[in-house]
């Protein structure tokens, strides 16, 4: 028997197309979905007691903890501890998290939030996360019981996005040639992505007929400056600095030869298993968790900023076919189904 009623926290927009396949796969099944508001100090409570679920899911919560200052976080943090406590002690609501990344990406506060994030997974029915590593990981580091931890992947991207246009297609939209060489770092622009370290590299390893496209909308206006700043009087390298509309999204991936995410630190990253599902080689940081699921790839793996050039070099001299097919298809036969198991009414 399963939950019927799910409220899910926080609302992440419809610009996140992993939370609304998650929740358009639920209303499938014949779930009830409420999604609630995000951000504002007493929104759980709220949310509770107007929608009245019988389970509550909660993504991302590292924005319920962490502020910009460390009395604001102290002030969000009780909050949240308290409708933690309403949840689970008072009105006896079991609580599902994905855990995403285990520490927020900005790095703010983080030994305080480590204490507050222990106590909220400490109080999960079912905790959802995406490898092996990070399973052992949260055992270990938060003490969490194994018993409530799932490995489940998420709904593969080609089921949202759109892939209808060939590679030539797709190059012609950009005005550049079919035998040039395109990387592609995709997704929001942000300090903890290693643009500085990727626009160095691409400096070492340009030469005509090589393009770094970086697609994405940076909100940090001094951020983008500083990163404009590195890239003058380089040539290849385009910025689109703007959300990149659903539609779109399949002009860059299929006009691409390989994607380059260089996180200087990662758990989980939706850029990855968006790349798998438009068959692409990624060079990003190894990690155990990318080790895990990129293992049929790992020459394209860096272990610190400086193998970049290396594994950009060394992109253009193997089978990026082959290793892009074997991406989408670990990313299609990824066990999505078993996000159901996290609503059943058994180990509650």
């Amino acid at each position: 028997m399963s939950y019927q009623k799910i409220l899910i926290l926080p609302d992440a927009g419809p610009e996140n197309p992993f939370q609304y396949e998650m929740i358009g796969f639920l209303r499938s099944h014949g779930f009830e979905i409420f999604i609630g508001k995000k951000r504002k100090l007493g929104s759980i409570y709220e949310a509770v007691n107007q929608f009245k679920p019988d389970i509550i899911y909660f993504d991302w919560v590292h924005s319920y903890i962490i502020g910009r200052t460390f009395s604001w976080s102290l002030t969000k943090s009780f909050f949240f501890i308290l409708e933690i406590l309403y949840l689970r002690f008072l009105i006896k609501i079991p609580i599902i998290h994905t855990l995403h990344n285990t520490q927020n990406h900005c790095g703010f506060w983080l030994p305080w939030e480590r204490i507050i994030y222990a106590f909220f997974l400490r109080k999960c029915t079912k905790i959802r996360v995406y490898s092996e590593t990070v399973r052992e990981e949260i055992i270990n580091k938060f003490r969490v019981l194994s018993s409530v931890i799932y490995v489940i992947q998420d709904i593969p991207y080609h089921h949202y996005y759109p892939n209808d246009v060939s590679k030539k297609e797709s190059r012609a939209y950009f005005n550049i040639n079919d035998h040039d060489f395109v990387f592609l770092f995709f997704g929001k622009i942000k300090e903890y992505k290693g643009l500085e370290e990727l626009i160095r590299a691409f400096k070492k390893v340009q030469k005509s007929g090589n393009y770094l496209f970086i697609a994405g909308e940076c909100l940090d206006s001094k951020y983008l400056s500083k990163l404009l700043k590195l890239t003058n009087n380089v040539p290849g390298i385009i910025w689109y600095n703007r959300f990149i509309s659903k539609e779109e999204v399949q002009y860059f991936f299929n006009a691409a030869n390989v994607i380059v995410l260089p996180f200087t630190r990662i758990d989980h990253s939706g850029s990855i298993d968006l790349a798998m599902s438009f068959k692409k080689p990624i060079i990003t940081l190894k990690t155990g968790a990318t080790e895990d699921l990129l293992n049929h790839q790992e020459s394209l793996l860096f272990q610190n900023s400086g193998e970049l050039k290396t594994c950009m070099t060394l992109a253009r001299e193997i089978d990026l076919k082959e290793i892009g097919i074997n991406n989408f298809k670990k990313a299609d036969s990824g066990n999505y189904r078993d996000l159901l198991e996290l609503f059943q009414k058994h180990n509650s």
